[in-house]
């Protein structure tokens, strides 16, 4: 028993050991627990039974129904017993049963009914629409998920950078303070290096709220409880190939918002057939069987059974101009809709040549940044020496570190740019 114990407490460590997540499992994590992604489903989900229930107005419907009277009086027919002829008869006669049970069946099935073959177009249409719409916001959620996570490692790696900063002032601080003691600085340029290092620490400060709040950001898009650990991997990949490549023969009429954008120009349009529909005649066909049976002592002997057809026509002649102006309501909402396209087709190309735009400006800056990067290494390094034999001050030496953090903190967001426009030009090709 003992040490069993034992096994357990060794294992507890690995057990609230925090639960890594790569971006393709992340994105996996909000593709099946985002709060949007669901409802998106939830909607779809609604439209499939709506395509049902337009289907069901254009099949036979059959009804039923069953009823009993319980007759508390009997009701009487009466004979005026003091005409000629009628000596011996009785002065009335009971013409009700105490008991009667009724029941009919019905089978209606249209023939003919615009309106319902309409809808069920309509219902199609809107399903398939909102099957988009499903694709689209999950595209959406995805996109989000994926910034905020590009961001997050952005987030963290800059900590990385300003810690070293810190330790760099820090170490710059020590160096200092050996050479006030052995004479070489003066006190005021001990204190400033200490004021130098000292500023470094708000900055961390900042970087490990904006990462708290990342995460905090991260684990609601992906509908993570807080008592679940969690934490990411990866890095902000700066790419090694910054020449620049552009499609220029994309296709954005073949896109998600496009294809979503014509599905409503194809309801709109189909919304002026159902309201021409209005003024269409309606054919259906009835069928039916109805029985009723009598008897005083619920034995029900005496029955009637009549079965039934009839074709019905309903013809539509006078609304006071309702339908009429349905129809125009409609073919201006159609018209409407293929503005609407055309706008949304100018405006996904503005946005798809804005983000090349960024996309190219990042890569020039990585390019630059790198560079500035390598030569700010270097020239830290040096001066760490030319500061120890006194050949530059303090001033200088921090002035170098910060050209180098600044240029590691530049080089970094210029991925993220990168990144970013990457993550964007994709989902708008989609």
């Amino acid at each position: 028993m003992r040490q069993f114990l034992i096994l357990i407490f060794a294992l507890v460590p690995f057990i609230g050991e925090a639960q890594e997540y790569s971006l393709e499992q992340y994105l996996e994590r909000v593709k099946q627990e985002n709060v949007n992604i669901k409802k998106a489903q939830n909607e779809t989900r609604q439209s499939e039974e709506d395509v049902k229930m337009a289907r069901s107005e254009y099949l036979p419907s059959i009804s039923a129904n069953l009823g009993y009277r319980r007759d508390f009086n009997a009701s009487y027919m009466y004979v005026n017993g003091e005409q000629e002829g009628m000596e011996g008869l009785p002065a009335k006669f009971p013409v009700n049963f105490k008991n009667t049970l009724n029941g009919a069946v019905t089978l209606e099935q249209s023939i003919y009914n615009a309106p319902a073959l309409a809808n069920r177009k309509i219902a199609k249409l809107a399903n398939a629409y909102a099957n988009l719409l499903q694709e689209d916001q999950t595209n959406e959620m995805l996109k989000q998920g994926t910034l905020l996570f590009y961001q997050l490692l952005y987030a963290k790696e800059s900590l990385s950078i300003l810690e070293e900063n810190s330790a760099l002032a820090q170490n710059q601080y020590r160096q200092m303070s050996e050479m006030f003691t052995n004479g070489l600085v003066s006190e005021f340029s001990m204190k400033q290096s200490e004021l130098y290092y000292q500023q470094t620490l708000p900055d961390i400060e900042n970087a490990r709220k904006s990462v708290t709040n990342l995460m905090r950001e991260l684990r609601l898009l992906a509908n993570i409880a807080e008592e679940e650990s969690f934490e990411i991997t990866g890095r902000i990949e700066v790419p090694e190939d910054t020449s620049i490549k552009d499609n220029n023969e994309i296709l954005l009429d073949n896109t998600l918002k496009m294809e979503q954008s014509l599905r409503r120009m194809d309801m709109a349009k189909q919304e002026i057939t159902l309201s021409k529909a209005a003024f269409m005649p309606k054919i259906s066909l009835e069928l039916g069987y109805t029985l009723d049976t009598y008897d005083d002592k619920f034995r029900f002997k005496d029955r009637n059974g009549v079965g039934h057809g009839s074709v019905n026509l309903s013809i539509p002649i006078f609304s006071g101009g309702y339908n009429r102006s349905k129809v125009r309501k409609s073919r201006i909402a159609y018209e409407k809709s293929k503005l609407e396209h055309q706008d949304l087709r100018n405006q996904l190309e503005r946005e798809y040549q804005s983000l090349l735009t960024d996309k190219k400006v990042a890569l020039t800056q990585i390019i630059t940044n790198r560079k500035m990067v390598e030569l700010a290494n270097a020239e830290i390094q040096a001066s760490e020496e030319k500061l120890s034999l006194g050949l530059i001050t303090n001033l200088e030496l921090r002035e170098t570190r910060i050209s180098y953090i600044q240029a590691k903190l530049q080089l970094l967001n210029a991925a993220l740019d990168y990144q970013t426009a990457i993550v964007n030009i994709k989902n708008l090709l989609k």
